[in-house]
């Protein structure tokens, strides 16, 4: 076990870089939207809720006036044309929490996936063992609240609050639903973001483009409302932590066990379909 402080050390850095990028992803997207959306006010709706969004957009970005934000409006429209409606919904956190934009680079830095639900199924394939697992899930726990802090900390007061701001799922489901909802997805997720990316690299194709693949499980439904699944409960966990001060309540707990659940199932379908080379 002489490799635990090496391995703390990288679980701890790549887990708050992976957290600090995905607020700043998360504060991106948003900017575009609200962009997006004065284009729509500007060819107008003449609703009150347009004014409010007129009123917000210019608060952020106040010093851009007349053609310069119409331009940049435009562009805000197009951009979020190459995404599904989910994104610029905010219906797909785990686009901009488990995107293989980030996950993948932070892997190619420190041989981490900084991912919960990933981590728990290399668990099961034997990569990781269950003492250092039990380090492990306390650190990304941690890393995600420290990450969450600091790109608060960092961000302009204007778009703070949309940084730090929970992630919550619809409650008009039983709970088991949306239990089994979060197990399925995830374990799915775990199985392609460690097998997608190298069937890419066999075949010499970019793993930027992994992605794509990614696509359906970012817009699968977890909630009565449509949202799709975060697939981190350490995420869950510092939004609402940092942002309202208060714990998940028992309501939204299938979105933090559903995640961890589905990591173990991931793990017993890799182990079956594909196994680690053992010989290597």
């Amino acid at each position: 076990m002489k490799d635990l402080p090496d391995l703390v050390v990288r679980e701890a850095v790549s887990s708050i870089i992976w957290s600090v990028s995905s607020c700043i992803l998360r504060i991106t997207l948003g900017l575009v939207v609200l962009l997006a959306e004065h284009r729509s006010t500007v060819h107008g709706s003449g609703s009150s809720s347009s004014d409010a969004t007129e009123e917000e957009i210019m608060g952020v970005l106040g010093w851009f006036k007349g053609e310069i934000l119409m331009t940049l409006s435009v562009l805000a429209g197009w951009v979020l044309c190459l995404f599904p409606r989910t994104v610029a919904s905010g219906s797909a956190p785990g686009f901009v929490f488990a995107s293989t934009w980030l996950l993948l680079p932070i892997q190619n830095m420190f041989g981490i996936i900084p991912n919960i639900p990933t981590r728990i199924c290399e668990m099961s394939l034997g990569r990781l063992s269950k003492r250092e697992i039990a380090v492990v899930l306390p650190i990304h726990f941690l890393g995600a609240m420290l990450g969450v802090f600091v790109a608060q900390f960092l961000s302009p007061s204007i778009v703070a609050s949309h940084v730090v701001e929970p992630i919550i799922y619809s409650e008009g489901n039983p709970w088991l639903v949306d239990f089994i909802r979060e197990t399925i997805i995830n374990a799915v997720f775990t199985v392609a973001i460690l097998v997608v990316p190298e069937i890419m690299k066999l075949n010499k194709i970019p793993r930027g483009f992994a992605v794509l693949f990614m696509w359906p499980l970012y817009n699968y439904s977890v909630d009565a409302a449509g949202t799709a699944s975060t697939f981190g409960p350490d995420v869950i966990y510092a939004l609402r932590c940092v942002g309202k001060n208060e714990e998940v309540p028992l309501g939204q707990f299938s979105h933090m066990i559903g995640p961890i659940v589905g990591g173990l199932l991931g793990g017993k379908i890799m182990s079956i379909f594909f196994p680690d080379d053992v010989s290597m």
